[in-house]
């Protein structure tokens, strides 16, 4: 049987991709959501999780203040000068976390905007930090590096703080995207009203059809926390 988790990214950014992203857990397919501490509907976000408490909460990191932004391509080009030091990006991860956790909220994983968290430098910090939280789950896949030198290196550094993470990622709805060959497997979604792409991948979340055809095809939805099993607590 495959296992899918259905993440929606960018919970708290605003108001219509709130509703959006609990429209598509309460009547679709995503079973988790990444809550943004910086989004301007930070507040609401986490009142509809506490609502939907079958709703997987991690945290989608927000470290753009440390990147030089390339508006083109909606990436980043490398650090800003001065580069910030470990202290600055450690108290920056815990500021954002202990605003999900002082909220109430349990945080089931990690990812980022712009994959930041996966940056050579950043991601040693990420996963002491994750270590001192008690978090075991992160975004991690092969499809993030140029090279294979690059996906070793990170993926070395996860392996050693034991955190898990789904065997492969999908990049948004696309055709033919679930019939991808994976056993476990994590599929980013941006369901939310307001913007066309958004409201186009909150159709395909809502999209009755689509939960038919994943029991037709002997389809699980997951979330983060049953990644981790009994023999790696």
């Amino acid at each position: 049987m495959k296992k899918l988790i259905v993440n929606a990214d960018d919970f708290g950014l605003d108001l219509k991709i709130n509703q959006g992203i609990i429209q598509a857990h309460k009547n679709g397919v995503v079973t988790s959501a990444s809550l943004l501490g910086t989004g301007n509907a930070f507040n609401t976000a986490v009142t509809l999780a506490k609502g939907h408490s079958d709703l997987a909460i991690g945290i989608h990191f927000d470290l753009d203040k440390f990147f030089v932004k390339n508006p083109e391509k909606e990436s980043i080009r490398g650090f800003i000068v001065p580069k910030p030091s470990v202290d600055e990006i450690t108290f920056e991860l815990k500021r954002q976390l202990d605003m999900i956790k002082s909220a109430g909220l349990e945080i089931t994983h990690i990812s980022s905007r712009d994959n930041t968290h996966l940056e050579n430098e950043i991601i040693p910090i990420v996963c002491a930090v994750a270590k001192e939280y008690n978090i075991r789950a992160i975004r991690f896949s092969r499809k993030f590096f140029q090279t294979d030198n690059e996906y070793d290196r990170i993926k070395n550094i996860i392996d050693q703080y034991n955190l898990v993470y789904a065997s492969h990622f999908i990049a948004g709805w696309y055709w033919g995207n679930i019939d991808e060959e994976f056993t476990t497997a994590e599929l980013r979604t941006n369901p939310g009203y307001g913007e066309l792409w958004r409201e186009y991948e909150l159709a395909t979340c809502i999209d009755p059809r689509l939960k038919e055809y994943l029991l037709k095809i002997n389809v699980q939805l997951i979330t983060f926390k049953d990644l981790i099993t009994p023999q790696n607590p």
